[in-house]
Parts: structure tokens; sequence; C-alpha cells
């Protein structure tokens, strides 16, 4: 979701706001480590900063204009306190009329005599485009052309997307609960199933979960998962599930199908196969070197341009196939019509 949001944000920042409304700390605090990986320049979740060194962004709160006897003292307080980092929040109480010709006032009695240009405001009620609009037009007449529009407000990829279509005057956006809590897809749909079982001899014997749902039988065995990549474009063609026992050659080429409707089949050629899944712990003991969070990160970012942009788009996008090697399928389709054998003489 994280990264949806990202890219409708077209390379302008996006800052993770969502800890208040998590469904509990941890998933406020992993939360905000996952948005800075899938994208996030910084997020307003503190902790997450101490722990996983997500770096810390925000603006002003509502109560803290709220705690003066005046927005512009609010303002000016902040100012002083804050000039290399000063984002006024301006619609606690009247946008146009006073949020914005306060903040202005501030800044240029604060932040102009000590030379200070880079300022901004938030925008967190109302019609945002057009607020933006009207804030980009004050701010500039008044000078502050270097100072920034920062938006939030239920946001989503969807409701960025209309803003651009509406012309808003945006430079980054504040993303909270619709991001931490995953809004339009709030449910991971996976569970974890018994594929395999090894006896204290090492042979390993396949399992299968039968369903009337055919999305819920699972696939048996151990598995190792390829990714193929096509060699002259760099973007991932499919994934590859296969026994753990098998390999690919990918200096041949393969057919692969797709194992809900075998019928679909595709040849695949000069292309790159990567193994996916890499040991963590073996014999209890950890063999794996942690990357940090900003290696993690970067590594999110090259894979997700290695996919289509017709498999990133948000309505109707291309499938992405995950599919299964001949030796798996025909492991799988036995078992079933095992179950079915005994089933029916049962």
């Amino acid at each position: 979701k994280a990264n949806r949001i990202v890219r409708a944000a077209k390379g302008n920042a996006v800052m993770e706001f969502g800890s208040r409304r998590a469904q509990g700390s941890a998933a406020a605090i992993d939360g905000a480590r996952a948005a800075y990986i899938a994208g996030c320049c910084g997020t307003a979740c503190t902790i997450s900063d101490q722990l996983y060194g997500t770096p810390a962004l925000g603006t002003m709160a509502h109560a803290w204009v709220q705690m003066f006897d005046s927005e512009y003292d609010a303002f000016a307080t902040y100012c002083k306190l804050y000039p290399q980092n000063a984002v006024l929040l301006v619609d606690t109480y009247n946008t146009l009329k006073s949020g914005i010709p306060n903040a202005i006032k501030a800044f240029n009695d604060i932040l102009k005599p000590l030379g200070i240009k880079k300022c901004g405001i938030r925008l967190d009620s109302g019609d945002i485009a057009y607020l933006s609009r009207k804030a980009r037009k004050m701010l500039d007449e008044a000078g502050w052309e270097n100072c920034t529009i920062t938006v939030s407000n239920s946001l989503d990829e969807y409701l960025i997307q209309d803003l651009w279509m509406q012309d808003a005057k945006i430079d980054a956006f504040g993303v909270g609960e619709r991001l931490i809590t995953a809004k339009s897809e709030p449910v991971f749909g996976c569970v974890y199933k018994l594929v395999a079982v090894e006896d204290k001899d090492g042979n390993v014997t396949p399992k299968i979960k039968i369903s009337e749902n055919v999305g819920k039988i699972t696939t048996p065995h151990f598995k190792k998962l390829y990714r193929f990549y096509g060699r002259d474009t760099g973007k991932a063609i499919a994934d590859y599930l296969t026994v753990y026992d098998e390999t690919v050659d990918d200096s041949k080429n393969l057919e692969i199908f797709d194992p809900d409707a075998t019928w679909k089949r595709k040849e695949v050629y000069h292309f790159e196969a990567r193994e996916l899944l890499v040991p963590i712990y073996q014999k209890g003991k950890l063999v794996y070197k942690r990357p940090s969070v900003e290696e993690i990160k970067t590594y999110c970012a090259e894979q997700v341009d290695t996919l289509w942009d017709e498999v990133k788009r948000f309505d109707n996008p291309h499938n992405y196939y995950v599919d299964l090697s001949q030796k798996l399928y025909d492991i799988k389709t036995r078992l079933l019509n095992e179950k079915n054998e005994r089933r029916e003489q049962n």
C-alpha cells in the first residue's frame, strides 16, 4: 500500500503519519518501518526512528496552535524553536483568512531576518486541491516561493491521483490511516499450512490440504522459488515454484504454464532465473547477514522497478503469475486424485 501511494506521489515526498490510527503499538512501529522500506521518506513515529533508524519527520499538531492565545503567537514561537524546520499547520481556524496570512507574517518576522528561506505549511482539511492552489498564489505573492506545501487528510493513491488531475500545488504528502491500516485490502489472505513431513532418515513425504474452494487447495512439498527476468529488459517475467531438489537451467528455453488453466502456456527464453529463498537459520544458528533498513529500502525499490508498468497500475493491472514446475504440478495432481479416490471409496 505504501509503495502504491509513493508511486502516485510522482516523486514528491510521502511521510508516514499513521501511528494514531494503527491497530496497536506494534502495528504502528513496525508499520512505519515497512512504509519507509516501501518508499516513504520518513515517519512521524519517533519510536520507529529509535528502534530502526527510520527518519523521524512531521509538522506541528493542532494542539500546539490551540495552546496559544493567538494563531500568530503559535506560529512565531514554533519558528523561533525550529527555524530550520518550520512547517506550520494552517487549518486550525481558517486556512485562507488567518492560517496562511499568519504563517506568512511569522516567516517574515522570524525567519526572514535570519536569512532562512526554507519553510513550509501543511493543509489538513477542506478542499485540498483548491486550497493548495490558493496557498501557492498567496505564498508566491508574499515572496515565499520556496515555501513548501504539505497536505494530509485521509489520503491514498487514488485521492493523490485525483489531486494531480485538479492541478493541485503540492510538494509533500502526509499519509496516515489508509496507509497504516492498508485500508483497501486490510486482511492478508495467507496462512501457514503443512506441506511436507520429513522423517528422521531425511525422507520427505509431500502433504496436501483439499478444499471445496479451489483457491484454498494447498500446493504440496518443500519448495524452491525462482523469479525469471528477461536478460534484455531486466523485467520480471514470472515466478516459478519447484520441488526443493529441482534446479532451473536458464541457458535453455523453458515452457511455463498457468497451474489453474494449464492450456495457457508460454515459452520463456533468453532469461535469468534467480532463486529467491535464502537460508536465515541453519541448525539453530543465524547464517544470514542482516541488512540495514537503508539496504532493504534500496532492494525494495530495485525489485519494484523490475515490474512492468502494466503490472503496477492501480486499475485493472496485468496479472503477475506464479507458475508451478511440471514435476510439482504432477505431484499436486497425483495427491488430489488419490484423496478423491479415497473419499469416493468411503
